[in-house]
Formats: structure tokens, C-alpha cells, sequence
């Protein structure tokens, strides 16, 4: 069995977020004060936080006296959650610092801890004591850790263990929180923990749309996150979270496709897994601004990588309303991404995600086949690269990398077909950065010159001249004010006969 090597309770001392805490302790007479749960376990795992930190504190004082006089100390604000929780908000050594400060429950604080959800939450360090570094007198007295539950043993052991089956129906959440958990702790599900999960995984239907987006995209953020989707699909967690995924694990393999097509999902997910480790490596000059459009925040929690792998899940979640046999026997999709875009509104609207992740979810799904349809043709143009970049907008480079993610599941990444296709891609951001991206920042011809020159008034056609023009641009046909002029003489009217206008509405 595995073994995890503690951080000595004595350094929690010098821990730069607890100090002032026992500082303002001590001033105070506040006591008994505990450091409970999940910092204290992540402290003796040795994992600390670098954007923010969160700690639970149990008082037997009163909570927003406590408080107040930590936003004093530490220059933060006070919020008040329930009548006996208050939060303290501010910052150490520039990382964010959050204090939730409550009343126990119970008369003890073994009651407190054993009222809990896992035995590894259920620790607890006293904090009021007096500092063996400014009281003579300390040195008699000894840092201790009360586990009433055994989370000390469960640490050592690698896992996770719920303290009561009880605990599930007191908060159903907590039935993918411990997946989360096991993931990120990278942790063992206790087998009775596990059959408890499995008794109860109907009531997961029951918690907020809120609260199971937020658990599902910190399992999403997991580096790798497909083993504990995994976990949550042999937990029949994932049937109540998405219950869509359920038909695909009915859709046989068909040709281009490998696998069946749930392990072609799971497959797709690893694939977009191994593209976001191995970004650097396979487009070395795109790397840097590539990382910067998933490291993008869409709404708190939810970044466009994590995005990248619910789609690399859910992409095909409208083939099995679409599967039919052609007379001559070949399997067909036809239109399986327009019938998976209300699916995954429906999603989005049971998870309560925002507009604009809602939006880039959608926009991903109605696209996904567009780059795998363009790359296949014998010659892309570099007109047909610019009208996919400019239809597409800010989305596209992310379905371009889903694209990636999809053909290596589907072909396999060592197919020669796959290669080829891996430097179109290469092609296709080179140009994205080199051309498009120049052309939509700095126009060489403006809708005044077009106005002042040829006359034209604004409206309509106006937009689709300039647009003709960015094209033009972004393709090299045109270089100069002097090109674009004689460029727009000779198009002028093939542009107003393809805009079906009549000359005097401009």
C-alpha cells in the first residue's frame, strides 16, 4: 500500500496564511479556535494553493467579533453567510486568502468533525495556543491533531472514505464531490463508500444545476480528468449528470470510426488531454497564444480548455438520433451536429452556464465538422482559410484544436492521413496569425475611402465591399491603398451582382 509523507504539524507555525490567524488569536482571547478540514489535510500533504486559499475555522466564541477583529489585522472584509458563519476576505503575501468562520456543531469538537462528510475533512488543529517562539510557557504545550474518525490512517492509506452512508443524503452533492476528491488527491474510493454511491446516485438529480457545475468543472480541470469521468460513469453518476451519454454507448463502430462510439468519446477526450500537454510540441509557434485562448476564464470555474474537454466528450451526442444505413450499407450521421446543438443547450441550461460559455459550447458543436471537411480537399485556398477564420470569429482556433482531438480518435495519430493532416493545421494557424489576424487590426482601405472615392453611402452593401476587401488583404492579393482601389474597380459590379442590389440603393 501506498504511503503519503506528512508535513510536520510543527511547521504549521510558520504557515504564512495561519500565522496572523493565531496572531489575532492570541491578542484577542479568542478560543477554543480550530483549523478545520480540507487546508489542514492539504497542508500535510504538502499541496498548497497559488491563486487563492481557502480556510475553515470552528469557534466557540462568537464568529463576527472574531472576524472583525482579523479584517483589522489583516487589512480584508467581512461577509456574512448564516447566522453563526462569517467570511473574511483578504489578502497574504499577494495570494487571495478566504476564512470561513463558524460556530461548531455539536458540544465538542470531535461532534463538530464527525458531523462532516469524509474522514480525511475530519481533522482538526487547535489555534489559540500559546507560540512556543514568544511564550516561555508554550514549550509545555504540544501541537496535537484530533481525528476522531481515523482521516490520519485514510491519508496514509490513500483513501477516501465516507464517515457515515448518511452522509450522501444529507447533501447528494457529495456524490461527486468524491470523485472530485479522489482525483485531485489522487486517492482510492473505500469500497463501502462506493456501494453506498451506487444505492444512492438517484438523488444527485436533486442538487442545483449550480453546484453540479461548479464539481464538474473542477473533475474537467483534473490533469487527467478521463479516469475520474470514467469513475463517474462506472458510479452511474454520469447517466444522472448527463443522462444523453447514455445512447451512445448503443452505436456501434462504423467506418472512418475505430471504436464504438462512447470509447470514441472517451478516446476524444484523451486526445484533447494529450494535446493540451503536449501543446509546445506540436505547434511550437503557436504555442504561446494558443495557451492564452484556453487559459481564457468564460465565467468563474469555467475556462475554454475545460470546455475543450466537455466537447471532446459531448461531441457526438446527436449521433445516435441521427444514425441511419444507406441502401448500399455504409452508416451515416447526417446533420448530427445541428440535432446535438439542443441537446447541449439543454445541457448548458440544467447546469446553469452562462451566455457566453453556453455559447462557445454551441458554437463548437455546430463547427466541429468544418475543419475536417476543409483540410480533406486536395488544395485549400487561402480564401476558403479566411472565410472560415472570419465566420467562425474568436472561436475558431478552439475548433480547430478539437478538430485535432477528433481525427487522432477516430484515424488513430499514427495514420498517414492523420500527419497530413496535423500540418494543415500547422498551415491554418500560421496563416490565422500572419494574415487574418493583420488584416481584421489594420484595413488598408476604409468604408470613407470607399464612400469618397466611389460614392457609395453606407448600408448593407458598404459591409460586404469591406468585407470583400479584408479577404483580399488577408490573401495577399491586395498590399497597398493603390491595389485595393483598382481591385474594387475591377469587382465593383460582379460585387453588387452577387449582393442582388440595385445601383441606386448605394
Amino acid at each position: 500500500m501506498n504511503t503519503v509523507l506528512f508535513r510536520s504539524l510543527d511547521e504549521l507555525h510558520h504557515d504564512p496564511y495561519v500565522q496572523p490567524i493565531r496572531i489575532v488569536a492570541a491578542a484577542s482571547g479568542a478560543g477554543p479556535l480550530y483549523l478545520v478540514g480540507g487546508y489542514l489535510r492539504d497542508f500535510l500533504l504538502g499541496r498548497s494553493g497559488t491563486r487563492s486559499i481557502d480556510l475553515d475555522l470552528v469557534i466557540w466564541g462568537q464568529p463576527e467579533l472574531f472576524g472583525r477583529h482579523l479584517v483589522t489585522a489583516m487589512r480584508g472584509r467581512l461577509i456574512r453567510l448564516e447566522p453563526e458563519t462569517v467570511r473574511v476576505i483578504a489578502q497574504v503575501t499577494g495570494v487571495l486568502i478566504q476564512i470561513d468562520i463558524s460556530r461548531p456543531k455539536g458540544t465538542t469538537i470531535e461532534d463538530d468533525l464527525t458531523s462532516r462528510d469524509f474522514t480525511i475533512n475530519a481533522l482538526a488543529v487547535r489555534l489559540d495556543l500559546p507560540d512556543p517562539q514568544t511564550d516561555p510557557q508554550a514549550g509545555k504545550v504540544a501541537v496535537t491533531m484530533i481525528d476522531p474518525a481515523g482521516g490520519l490512517n485514510d491519508l496514509k492509506r490513500k483513501r477516501l472514505r465516507a464517515i457515515t452512508p448518511s452522509v450522501f443524503s444529507h447533501d447528494p452533492l457529495r456524490l461527486i464531490r468524491v470523485v472530485r476528491l479522489a482525483g485531485e488527491l489522487n486517492l482510492t474510493i473505500e469500497e463501502a463508500t462506493r456501494r453506498t454511491i451506487l444505492e444512492r446516485a438517484a438523488l444527485l438529480d436533486t442538487v442545483s444545476g449550480e453546484r453540479l457545475r461548479d464539481e464538474l468543472f473542477k473533475i474537467l480541470d483534473i490533469v487527467p480528468a478521463v479516469p475520474w469521468i470514467e469513475c463517474l460513469d462506472a458510479l452511474q453518476l454520469l447517466q444522472v449528470l448527463i443522462p444523453e451519454v447514455e445512447a451512445l454507448k448503443s452505436v456501434p463502430a462504423s467506418k472512418p470510426h475505430r471504436l464504438p462510439l462512447w470509447e470514441h468519446s472517451i478516446q476524444t477526450l484523451r486526445s484533447v488531454e494529450r494535446l493540451l500537454a503536449t501543446l509546445g510540441q506540436l505547434f511550437p509557434e503557436d504555442a504561446p497564444w494558443l495557451c492564452e485562448q484556453l487559459d481564457r476564464r468564460l465565467e468563474a470555474g469555467v475556462t475554454t480548455a475545460a470546455i475543450l474537454k466537455l466537447l471532446g466528450l459531448l461531441h457526438d451526442i446527436g449521433k445516435p438520433k441521427t444514425r441511419s444505413i444507406q441502401p448500399d450499407g455504409r452508416v451515416r450521421f447526417l446533420g448530427h451536429e445541428q440535432a446535438g446543438i439542443p441537446i447541449l443547450s439543454q445541457l448548458c441550461e440544467r447546469l446553469r452556464l452562462g451566455r457566453r460559455t453556453t455559447s462557445c459550447i454551441i458554437d463548437i458543436e455546430r463547427h466541429h465538422l468544418r475543419p475536417i471537411h476543409l483540410f480533406s480537399r486536395e488544395a485549400v485556398t487561402a480564401k476558403a482559410q479566411y472565410r472560415f477564420f472570419r465566420e467562425l470569429g474568436d472561436i475558431a482556433p478552439i475548433v480547430l484544436l478539437h478538430s485535432w482531438a477528433d481525427l487522432q480518435a477516430t484515424i488513430c495519430g499514427e495514420a498517414e492521413e492523420f500527419s497530413r493532416y496535423q500540418q494543415r493545421l500547422y498551415e491554418a494557424f500560421r496563416f490565422y496569425r500572419t494574415e487574418f489576424l493583420t488584416s481584421q487590426v489594420t484595413p488598408i482601405v476604409r468604408g470613407d475611402d470607399l464612400i469618397n472615392v466611389f460614392g457609395m453611402t453606407p448600408g448593407p452593401f458598404l459591409g460586404f465591399a469591406l468585407d470583400r476587401l479584408q479577404e483580399a488583404q488577408a490573401t495577399g492579393l491586395i498590399n497597398c491603398r493603390e491595389e485595393a482601389l483598382a481591385y474594387i474597380r475591377e469587382h465593383l459590379t460582379s460585387w453588387q451582382q452577387s449582393f442582388e442590389i440595385r445601383p441606386s440603393l448605394w
